[in-house]
Order: C-alpha cells, then sequence, then structure tokens
C-alpha cells in the first residue's frame, strides 16, 4: 500500500502558475501582490493543509486496520466518582436541599452532584451525596477530607462542601502504549486459559486500568493457585469492582460469562497494596511566584506517581524531566529517593508527600 504523499505549498504554488500560465494568455501579472497571486496563493496554502490532514487521517486508519478485525476498540476513560458532604456553620432549625446536580469544585476540578441531599433540621452536615467528575482522567481522583468550593446556587446557610470518602475510578483514555499493550494481551490469551486469557478478561471491563498475576506454587493455603491483582485507576479496587473481574475469569456458565479457568484452577481477587512514595526535590525558578510553583512542583510529581500501574516502577529521570517541562524552571535536583523505586507484582506505587525546595535564580 503506497503511502499518503505530502506535497508542499512552494511544490503547489509553483504548478498552479504554470498551468494557469499555460492554459491562458490574457492574465500576466503573476507578481506578489498581483490579484492572480493573492488567489493562487489562498488555494494553494488550502491544499497543502488538505495534504497534511489527509497524510495524518490516513496514517492514523492504516495503524489501526490490525485491530479493527478484532473489533478492538481503545478505552475511553472513565469519571471518577464518590459522595460529598455539604454543611453549615451552625444548626439551624429547617431543612436545606442540596439539588442534583449541584457543581462545587476542588481548584480547577470541577464535579457536580447526582442525586438530591438534605442537610436536616438541627443538623450541621448533609447525608454523603453521589458526585460525579466533569470529565474523565485520573487527575480528578482525590483523596478524602478535601474542602472544595460550592460554584453553584445553594441555600444561603450552606457554607462548605467536603468529600467525606476519596473519590476515584477516574481513567485517563488510553495512550497508544497502553492500547498497544492490552491488545498484544487479547492476542496472547486467545487460547482462553493462559495467563494472558486471565489478564485479558480483566482489563476488558472498562473499570479495570491494570492487572497483575502471581501464581502459587504450591497453591497459597492450600486452595489458591493464582492471585489476580486489578487497580481501577484509584490505586485499589471496590468489592463492586473486584466482584466483576471474577465473575470476568471464572465464568458462570453462560455466553455472556464463558470464564477463562482451567478446570481445578482457584483464584482471589484483590486490591495491590499501595506503597507510598515521599519525594524530596530542589528546584531552582526564574521569576516566578513561589508558593505557586512549589504547588505545581508538587502536583506534576503527584500527577506522575498516581499515573503508574501494578508493578511498574518509580523513575526518577521521568520525575525530573517532568518538572523541567515547566516553563520557569531553570533546574532540578532530586535529593530523595536516591534511587528508582522498583514496586512487586502485587504493589502499585502512590504518592505520599514531596518537600520541595524552591530556590530563585537570575539566570534566565
Amino acid at each position: 500500500m503506497m503511502a499518503a504523499e505530502i506535497r508542499r505549498y512552494d511544490d503547489i504554488m509553483e504548478q498552479a502558475t504554470a498551468n494557469m500560465i499555460a492554459l491562458q494568455d490574457q492574465i500576466t501579472d503573476f507578481n506578489k501582490g498581483s490579484n492572480i497571486h493573492t488567489i493562487l496563493d489562498t488555494v494553494s496554502r488550502l491544499a497543502e493543509r488538505a495534504y497534511v490532514a489527509i497524510r495524518q487521517g490516513y496514517n492514523d486508519n492504516l495503524r489501526l486496520v490490525p485491530y479493527s478485525l478484532f473489533k478492538f476498540k481503545r478505552k475511553e476513560g472513565r469519571k471518577a466518582n464518590g459522595t460529598a458532604v455539604f454543611s453549615r456553620s451552625a444548626p439551624i432549625p429547617s431543612r436545606s436541599i442540596i439539588p442534583s446536580g449541584t457543581k462545587w469544585s476542588f481548584g480547577d476540578k470541577t464535579y457536580s452532584t447526582t442525586e438530591t441531599g438534605f442537610i436536616e433540621a438541627g443538623q450541621k452536615d448533609s447525608n454523603a451525596i453521589k458526585t460525579i467528575a466533569a470529565e474523565n482522567g485520573t487527575s480528578y481522583n482525590i483523596p478524602a477530607g478535601v474542602m472544595g468550593t460550592i460554584d453553584t446556587a445553594v441555600p444561603s446557610d450552606v457554607e462548605t462542601v467536603t468529600n467525606n470518602i476519596a473519590i476515584t475510578g477516574g481513567m485517563d483514555i488510553e495512550t497508544n502504549d497502553e492500547f498497544d499493550e492490552r491488545f498484544k494481551i487479547f492476542f496472547n490469551g486467545l487460547s482462553g486459559t493462559n495467563d494472558y486469557a486471565i489478564k485479558y478478561a480483566a482489563l476488558e471491563l472498562d473499570v479495570v486500568r491494570s492487572v497483575s498475576l502471581k501464581i502459587h506454587k504450591p497453591p497459597l493455603k492450600n486452595i489458591f493457585n493464582l492471585s489476580v491483582y486489578v487497580d481501577d485507576g484509584s490505586g485499589s479496587a471496590s468489592d463492586e469492582t473486584i466482584a466483576a473481574v471474577k465473575l470476568a475469569i471464572e465464568g458462570d456458565g453462560t455466553p455472556q460469562h464463558q470464564g477463562h479457568l482451567a478446570p481445578g484452577v482457584n483464584i482471589r481477587v484483590l486490591p495491590p497494596q499501595m506503597i507510598p512514595v515521599d519525594v524530596s526535590v530542589m528546584v531552582e525558578i526564574y521569576r516566578a511566584d513561589i508558593q505557586g510553583a512549589e504547588e505545581e512542583v508538587k502536583r506534576v510529581i503527584a500527577e506522575y506517581i498516581n499515573s503508574l500501574t501494578i508493578n511498574k516502577k518509580v523513575v526518577l529521570s521521568e520525575i525530573t524531566t517532568r518538572i523541567k517541562r515547566i516553563p520557569y524552571v531553570r533546574d532540578v535536583k532530586i535529593i530523595s529517593p536516591a534511587e528508582n523505586i522498583f514496586v512487586g507484582s502485587d504493589q502499585i506505587p502512590r504518592y505520599g508527600t514531596a518537600d520541595v525546595e524552591i530556590r530563585e535564580t537570575d539566570n534566565g
């Protein structure tokens, strides 16, 4: 299959001008600034953009041909969800209603309630109200106890909002590398009962971001031949996610859940052990607010570490690279840890704390 050739502006303009000259003799002024030059210039630039767009579409679609044969599609990501509690400063003798769709935010991340909540008469706090992120992505996963800002109208006595449990389950759209890796697992698991098939059975579920297996020989506690560790984007997995993975792997005898286990194999499905990662860095900045820079560096570190999946090591050079992408950062030195952090097949790294020392430099 021939690749779509990209024609550049100069080539298009030259040929268009030559054709115009060859096909008529009424227009003779083709100098820059003439009407016909302006027209040909506009058309040539549009044609160049069209060539680039066609080539990009060709490349993207050609890449997907092997996957389309298996109806294999990219995971589009998921919205984080949890609950939030709205509060008054003091009890009052009347009930306050928190409407469904009430928006609140933490930093630049917006969430909204998906059900109506209430602060009952004589109470300070509402019930735990279901809430969901405005967009897909792991960056919307936040720990419990974060005080947010109420963005839409609520009764005047309602002053604060706090997520009483962690908001989790947010997942990013699959990267090309993640998509390719999942396809490899799928393809190698077509036999139906090997470890690739078991991994893919879990990864096929939208709620699962990563999976790892640990084979037990002899069986663990004389029962389990295999432990399956799954992560739903939060670094852990809910009871519902664990039950869904177990059903997908073991099956229930129906066409919808045929299962992927050989006879006599017993499994257990568990969330991974979270390994907290504490980082200490020295960062040189140029012409930036110190407090703002410190918060941004912490955000970048947390975003990287929390993006890692089960059994993925923390690479210090990756932390350095990401911090250096901040426009006003001039230099980065990681004080600790001293080397990359490796985690086991039943573990997942998670952001712990970051000690950021900011130094200003005159060298821009």
